[in-house]
C-alpha cells in the first residue's frame, strides 16, 4: 500500500469532524470528572476508542456518498480518483473490526456495560445514518439519527466516569435540539440548493418554499421551520435550566450570548431568501455550533479546573488552528453554494 493510498485513506475518514468533536468529548470528561484526577491510561484507551469509532462512521459516510460527492463534496478521494472503491471497502470493513476490538478492550477494563451500551448505540446511529439499507440521512429521520449521535457524546462521556447526572442530561437534551437544527442547515437544505443549481431538482410553479427537500423529502418551508424551532428551543432550554439551577450562569450567557446570535441570524436569512442566502446561512449555522462548543469547552476549564480565562482562550486557538488546518487539507476547495437564480 502505498504513501498516497494511506493519505487517501486518513482523507476519507474526514479527520476535521473528529477533530471538531474533541472539544465535545474533553469539555464533558471534565466535568464527569469534577475536579478528580482520571486514571489516565483507561482514559487513553477510552478517547482512542470512540476516536475510531467515531473515524468509521465519517469513512462510511465518504464511501456511501462517492457518486452524489461529485457534486457535494468534490475533495472525496473517491471523487478525485485518490482513492479506489475496493480498497475503500477493505479499509472500512478493517477500521470497523480494529474499532470493535478496543470497544471490546474497553469492556474488559471498565465493566461497565451502560458505558458500552451507549458508545455500540452511537455507533450504529452513526453507521445507520449514511449506511445502506437504513442510509436514514435520506429520510425524515435523517436529522433525529445525526443529532442522537451527537448527544451520545456527553452522555458516554459521562458514564465513563461514573452514574448520569441532571446536568450532563440537560446538555445532552440541548445538544440534540441544537445538532438536529444544524443537521437541516449545514446538510439538508444545503444539498438541496446544489442539487438545484445542478438542475436535479427543479422549482414547480415558481414557489421556491413548496421545492421538495433532498434529504428530509418534505417541502422547503417545512425544513426551514423544523430548522427554526429546534435551534430557538434548545436556547429556551438553557433559560429553563439556568432557572431550575441545572446550568450555572457562567454556561448559560455564554450559550446564550454568540451560538443565540448566530442561530437567530440563520433563521432570519433563510426567511428572507433560502435559495440566495444558502451559503450564508450555512456558515452562520456552523458559526453557532462552533461557538457553542468552545463555550462549553471553555467553561469546563474555567469552572471545573478554575484556568484562567486567558488559558481557556489559548486552548480555543489551538483547536481552531487544528480545525482550520485540518478542513484546508482535506477540503481545499471550500464549501461553494451558488443560489440558483429564482
Amino acid at each position: 500500500m502505498t504513501i498516497r493510498t494511506l493519505k487517501a485513506i486518513w482523507k476519507a475518514n474526514l479527520p476535521q469532524w473528529v477533530w471538531a468533536c474533541l472539544p465535545f468529548w474533553i469539555g464533558s470528561l471534565i466535568f464527569a470528572h469534577n475536579g478528580t484526577a482520571p486514571h489516565w491510561g483507561t482514559l487513553a484507551l477510552f478517547l482512542v476508542t470512540v476516536i475510531a469509532i467515531q473515524a468509521t462512521a465519517e469513512f462510511a459516510n465518504t464511501y456511501v456518498d462517492r457518486y452524489e460527492d461529485r457534486i457535494h463534496v468534490p475533495s472525496n478521494p473517491l471523487v478525485t480518483g485518490e482513492l479506489t472503491e475496493g480498497t475503500a471497502k477493505k479499509a472500512l470493513i478493517l477500521e470497523n473490526i480494529v474499532a470493535g476490538l478496543l470497544l471490546l478492550a474497553v469492556l474488559l477494563v471498565t465493566l461497565n456495560y451502560y458505558l458500552t451500551i451507549a458508545i455500540v448505540a452511537g455507533w450504529f446511529t452513526g453507521l445507520a445514518y449514511s449506511v445502506p439499507p437504513l442510509k436514514l440521512k435520506e429520510t425524515i429521520a435523517g436529522p433525529f439519527c445525526f443529532a442522537t449521535s451527537t448527544a451520545l457524546v456527553p452522555i458516554a462521556a459521562c458514564l465513563f466516569v461514573g452514574p448520569l447526572n441532571d446536568f450532563i442530561i440537560a446538555f445532552s437534551v440541548f445538544l440534540f435540539l441544537a445538532t438536529f437544527g444544524a443537521n437541516i442547515s449545514t446538510g439538508q437544505l444545503r444539498k438541496t440548493v446544489e442539487a438545484l443549481n445542478h438542475s436535479y431538482i427543479k422549482i414547480e410553479e415558481g414557489n421556491k418554499y413548496n421545492v421538495s427537500t433532498t434529504g428530509l423529502k418534505t417541502k422547503l418551508k417545512t425544513a426551514i421551520a423544523l430548522e427554526a424551532i429546534a435551534g430557538f428551543a434548545a436556547f429556551i432550554l438553557v433559560t429553563i435550566f439556568w432557572y431550575l439551577g441545572i446550568f450555572d450562569k457562567t454556561l448559560s450567557i455564554a450559550l446564550l450570548s454568540l451560538p443565540l446570535i448566530f442561530t437567530v441570524l440563520t433563521v432570519a436569512f433563510r426567511m428572507r431568501d433560502p435559495l440566495r442566502n444558502a451559503q450564508r446561512c450555512v456558515e452562520l449555522a456552523g458559526m453557532a455550533a462552533l461557538t457553542a462548543m468552545l463555550s462549553y469547552f471553555s467553561v469546563a476549564f474555567i469552572s471545573v479546573l478554575h484556568w484562567h480565562w486567558g488559558y481557556s482562550v489559548l486552548a480555543c486557538i489551538v483547536f481552531l488552528t487544528g480545525f482550520g488546518l485540518l478542513f484546508k487539507q482535506i477540503r481545499p476547495y471550500g464549501p461553494v453554494i451558488r443560489a440558483q437564480q429564482v
